[in-house]
Order: structure tokens, then sequence, then C-alpha cells
């Protein structure tokens, strides 16, 4: 044999040993298909996983404020004002228009902004208050929020029902003050314990109210909605919340977090009974469906 025979490949089931065979087009393009079916069944389910995160994070959010406004209470023996409206001086004939949301900080570890804030005068007051009202506050930002902005906030204070159905009761005026956290001036006072005939465990606090602010409005503008320094409560308008115009809206699917006067946290549903929506916003409706609001 001679030396060349040697060195010749053997052939192993018609092809030689040494030969490395390609992927074919065919072959490729099927293998970027089956990539990218298994990315398309993956996706969903990181994204569910990542909105069960966001979702219990924004819980912990409702939790801490719970307890920062109930903190309050205790030490003040009765709830903050859903806003501050009393007259106080010619310049101020609307009051300071601090929000609950103001008052709480030193309760929710944010007391280093609180010492900036002179609560005698405007929110916004030059010197001061317009610093401190563009900080962010972390505990008042929903994770799943879409919209930034200065001073943001998105959860308020229920200040009551304003819900118009043949499914809820209405209560005229008294529907903006008959909650927990609503605007006071000179003839309606805080909120205190005693007064809440309803029951702390059944009526509510505290909701989600995600992106209030207008996304085409100057991030600064200090009268824009959904801001934690000013104003920051509502009376609940529509029957169902995370509707088109609900004040208790999130981005969360399927319903929204809120928080209750006794600091409990609950999910509530998007499609619940109108009337016991109602009748939890209200503190002193005397309506025994309130017990079915459920919680956590």
């Amino acid at each position: 044999m001679t030396s060349s025979n040697l060195l010749a490949p053997c052939p192993v089931g018609g092809r030689f040993a040494g030969a490395r065979r390609a992927f074919t087009l065919v072959e490729l393009l099927a293998v970027i298909a089956i990539i990218g079916t298994l990315i398309g069944l993956l996706l969903p389910a990181v994204q569910r996983i990542r909105e069960s995160s966001r979702r219990t994070h924004c819980g912990n959010n409702m939790r801490q404020i719970a307890l920062g406004v109930c903190g309050y209470e205790a030490a003040r023996k009765s709830f903050p004002p859903g806003c501050d409206l009393v007259p106080m001086e010619p310049s101020l004939p609307a009051g300071t228009q601090h929000a609950w949301s103001s008052f709480v900080l030193p309760f929710i570890e944010e007391g280093h902004i609180a010492s900036r804030i002179d609560y005698k005068k405007a929110w916004d007051a030059p010197g001061g208050n317009d610093v401190a009202s563009d900080q962010y506050v972390p505990v008042y930002i929903c994770p799943s929020s879409i919209i930034a902005s200065v001073g943001k906030a998105d959860y308020a204070g229920i200040s009551g029902a304003w819900i118009v159905s043949e499914h809820a009761p209405f209560f005229g005026p008294a529907g903006f003050t008959n909650g927990m956290l609503f605007a006071v001036d000179e003839d309606h006072h805080p909120t205190r314990a005693s007064s809440v005939s309803d029951g702390l465990g059944h009526t509510l606090l505290a909701g989600e109210a995600v992106d209030r602010g207008d996304e085409y409005a100057p991030a600064n503008a200090p009268n824009a909605p959904g801001r934690w320094a000013r104003i920051n409560c509502f009376a609940q308008s529509e029957p169902f919340i995370n509707m088109k115009n609900s004040d208790i809206r999130s981005t969360h699917p399927g319903g929204s977090q809120v928080a209750f006067a006794d600091s409990r946290t609950s999910f509530l549903d998007e499609h619940m009974d109108p009337e016991v929506l109602s009748a939890i916003c209200t503190r002193n409706g005397g309506e025994a469906i309130a017990s079915q609001s459920g919680g956590q």
C-alpha cells in the first residue's frame, strides 16, 4: 500500500468521515420558527410574573400608606384633612390646599421632606414648599403606572361617594364629605374614629388613582392633578372601578388596590356591585352591605 492510499479518507455510509455537514436553509428557518414559538409562549408568562410582582409592590405601598394615616390618627386623635381648604387670610381664601399625603409624611418615613414644609403657607409657596412639593416619594408611586410627573401620587384619599347609578344610592352634596379623607373647611372638620358609624373595617381610606396627570402638560405644572402635596382626594363618581373616568383606577388587570380605615388592604374586583362600592366609600351611610367588601 502506497503512502497516498494511507492518507486517503475512508468512506463511511457513502460520505467521507472528515467532511462537515452544514445546516440547510430550510433547517435554519425551522430552528428560528421553533425559537420564535418558544419566546411567544414564554413572554406572557414572564409578563404575568412581572405584573404579579408589581401588584405585590403596589399592595405594600398601600399598606404603608394606611399605616401612616392610622399612625397620624393615633397621634392626633383624628384622621388628617383630605385637603386643607380653611380660609386663612386674604391671600389664602381657599386655604393652603395641603393634602393628607403631605400631613402624613413623618409617619411614612419621609420626615426629611415634611421638615421643609410650612403648613401655614400655600402648598407650593416659594421658599421651601415649592421645592418640597416637587419631591419624589417612592411609596406614592405605583410600579405599574405609566406617566411620570413631578410630585406625582398614584394613591388618593376617598372623600365619599358621588355615584349616579340606579344600583347605588345618591347622597347629593353630602357625598363629597361622607368618606374618610375629605376637604376640610369652615363647615367640615377632620374625621374622628368615633364618627365612623359604619365601622373602620368597612370604610375605604384611600385607593389607587393611577396616572391622573395630563401626560401632555408640562412636567412641573403646579396645578396638575395627581400630586401628593395638593388636594389629592376625591369622591368616587363611577359605578365601577377601572372604567373610563373612574376615580379609583389602576393599570392592574381586574381591579385596584385599596386600604380601609383600620389599615387593612384589599384588591377590589373591577366588577364589584356598585351598591357595595358606594357603601364602602362612605363612613356613615348605615349600609349593612358594606360587610361584603372583603379584604386581606
